[in-house]
């Protein structure tokens, strides 16, 4: 298994104003690379986004760790954001 330094991160970012704001605030923490490249996703959105994201792994037959970031509504999925 890689070490935490050596993951490659994806960041999966929902359409809305909230999280495409919080996603400039996370771009400049990390190099980031896309999803097929990855080792592991940070999901910001909201639940939908989470399944939808989950969703498309499992249509594209491989399925990483996901780290959600709650920028919706509910929440029961994802983590909280401030």
């Amino acid at each position: 298994m890689k070490q935490p330094e050596e993951r490659r991160l994806a960041l999966v970012v929902s359409d809305t104003a909230r999280s495409m704001e919080a996603a400039a605030g996370f771009a400049e923490q990390a190099a980031w690379h896309p999803i097929e490249d990855a080792d592991l996703a940070i999901v910001l959105g909201g639940d939908g986004f989470m399944l939808q994201t989950l969703h498309a792994m499992l249509d594209a037959g491989r399925v990483l760790p996901a780290y959600g970031v709650n920028l919706g509504t509910v929440g029961f999925l994802m983590n909280r954001f401030r």
